[in-house]
């Protein structure tokens, strides 16, 4: 009811000023009395119009209405009636297709009938690796592909490099496909690293020749290098790391020397790396259990059960205690 008189106001105002403008009064004084009757319009309407505006719109009423007031004054009588106009054409008329940011689904059910574990796919290495050889569906295989992702990448390298010899061309591809890119991200984070090495200063030389090294040995060690492309990495890390130590010498850098000998087969130089190791502050339950492969490698039995027994039992990894209870 309010919004009628308004209207009705408005109106009465802009033609009583449009009147003025045919009085025989001065004409300054018919402008002035048009632009007065005329602003008091412009802001009947506004209030009109105003609570049409979207609510957006609505939540600033000052700048919203400035606005419109602006817009009806600044063409008189055809911009109040386009602004109206325009505004309830958006309204009533609204477009005939509207996109819809969303989709409606119906709520599921619960399940009626217990699930079929056979149909699931068992994330350990030995269940993926069983599904690979053993599931005539290709599409199970590929889950199981697909699963490795949530494994160590040393296993997973291993289960890919095995799924290499599907029978299937999508099975092949996949893992390829992700054989490869872990390789590339590998290759990628080692370029980095030469790079930032011609560039860097003496101070920074020292950890970025220790961050190439293990970015070799990562390569060797996870199996994505092989033939003479891992003995090449081998190499490479082994040289570098020798340097490392000539120049700063430290446990984790003589650990994961040993490490690179024994996987160069030279045991000699492995032990001698794992027992600077252990001498320049290495925990012995981290080197004593390589200490004990390379006495298993030379088959010296006793040796390994003392290496194995002399490591602490509180402190040690998880996957070394299957170890020691199948050897003590």
């Amino acid at each position: 009811m309010t919004s009628n008189w308004l209207i009705l106001m408005a109106v009465a105002l802009e033609s009583g000023g449009i009147a003025g403008l045919f009085s025989p009064l001065a004409p300054d004084m018919q402008l002035t009395a048009y632009l007065t009757a005329h602003a008091m319009a412009c802001a009947c309407l506004s209030l009109v119009i105003l609570p049409l505006l979207p609510g957006r719109y609505r939540g600033q009423p000052l700048m919203a209405g400035l606005f419109l007031f602006s817009v009806q004054f600044a063409i008189p009588f055809l911009g109040s009636l386009g602004v109206l106009v325009g505004i309830l054409l958006a309204l009533y008329l609204p477009r005939s297709q509207r996109e819809i940011p969303w989709q409606e689904i119906d709520i599921p059910e619960l399940p009626f009938r217990p699930l079929d574990l056979n149909q699931q796919v068992i994330y350990s290495q030995g269940g993926l690796r069983q599904v690979l050889r053993e599931a005539g569906d290709a599409d199970k295989r590929l889950q199981a592909l697909m699963a490795t992702r949530q494994m160590p990448d040393r296993d997973a390298v291993d289960i890919l490099r095995e799924a290499l010899k599907d029978p299937a061309d999508d099975v092949r591809l996949l893992a390829y496909s992700m054989l490869e890119q872990k390789e590339k991200t590998l290759t990628q984070r080692a370029s980095l690293v030469q790079q930032a090495l011609e560039q860097g200063s003496d101070k920074e030389t020292l950890s970025l020749r220790r961050r190439l090294a293990q970015v070799w040995w990562e390569m060797a060690y996870l199996g994505l290098a092989q033939g003479g492309l891992r003995t090449y990495y081998l190499n490479n890390a082994a040289t570098a790391l020798t340097d490392i130590i000539r120049q700063r010498p430290h446990h984790g850098d003589w650990r994961l020397l040993g490490r690179v000998e024994l996987a160069r087969d030279n045991l000699e130089a492995a032990e001698q790396a794992f027992q600077q190791a252990q001498a320049n502050g290495s925990p012995p339950e981290v080197i004593l259990p390589y200490l004990a492969e390379l006495a298993f490698l030379r088959r010296d039995f006793d040796r390994v059960r003392e290496c194995l027994a002399a490591c602490p039992r509180d402190r040690l990894h998880p996957a070394n205690r299957p170890l020691l209870e199948a050897w003590l």
